[in-house]
Order: C-alpha cells, then structure tokens, then sequence
C-alpha cells in the first residue's frame, strides 16, 4: 500500500480527520498493512491490547461470544482505547471476509506524538465526543427505566 493510501485511510477516520496532512504522513509511516482471511481471531476478550487497527478493506465483527455489538467496515477504527492504557480488551474482534487492516503500535504511537500535539488534539475531541455520547445515552436510559417503572406501578 502506498503512503498517500495510508494517509488518505487516516484522513477519513474520526480520530485524525482534523489532523494536517503532514503530520499524518509521519503516522502513516508506522502503519503496520495486515492482511487476514474470513473468520480469523484479531484479539480476543481480556486480552492485554497495545495497539489499533484500521479497516482499509473488509468488515470485522466486534463481540463478546456469540453476542455481537458491532460490524465495522472499510475507514472504521477498533480497539483505539489500547493506545493509551494497558487494560484487557472489552470484546474480541473477529473478520467476516477477507480483511486489510492497517495496526497502530503503541510504543511508535507514543513516539510520534511527542512531537506533534495535532494528532493528541484530534483524539482527545473524538474521546471527548464519544464521552458525551455515552453520557447522553446514558441519561436517556435511566429516563426510560424511571419511566417504564412509574407505567408499572399499580
């Protein structure tokens, strides 16, 4: 894959789209290209993880067992939160069809962002929003559940 490749596929994801081009081209060069086949394991639950992935081509089934949460395809990141901390993974990533995924370490990742503050910049606005995602979601569900329990009352 080609350098512009990567760096078109970073440009695309939420997490850098607002980073300049410049500094996605030092990111691009520590793309790791993975090519995997239909039904192939990526990482499993509780599994320590310490870098990203990037859907280039394909779709990936994000799950716990049977239990499926997601299906991600073509400019979608997964497993991002193991850039910046060493817990276990929250669900196991399996491939649905032949798949190519671009890997972000996160030992170079570290590196890079020591001296290029834009793409930290761009990834604490994603966090921030997915925060406020989930916050929102949250209060909407404990609405419907005092709801749902005051319709029940005799």
């Amino acid at each position: 894959m080609l350098l512009i490749e990567k760096v078109l596929q970073l440009k695309s994801s939420d997490i850098f789209s607002n980073t300049p081009e410049p500094e996605l081209v030092e990111l691009a060069g520590i793309l790791e290209e993975i090519y995997l086949d239909e039904n192939l394991t990526i990482f499993t639950k509780d599994e320590v993880g310490k870098c990203m992935y990037f859907i280039h081509k394909g779709s990936v089934r994000i799950h716990d067992g049977e239990h499926s949460f997601a299906v991600l395809g073509e400019n979608e990141i997964f497993g991002e939160l193991s850039l910046f901390d060493d817990e276990p993974r929250s669900a196991s990533a399996t491939t649905t069809q032949e798949t190519i995924l671009l890997k972000l370490n996160q030992e170079p990742f570290y590196e890079v962002l020591v001296h290029n503050t834009e793409i930290l910049k761009g990834i604490l606005k994603m966090l921030s929003r997915r925060l406020r995602i989930m916050d929102k979601k949250t209060v909407e569900l404990k609405n419907t559940i005092a709801a749902n329990a005051a319709e029940a009352k005799p």
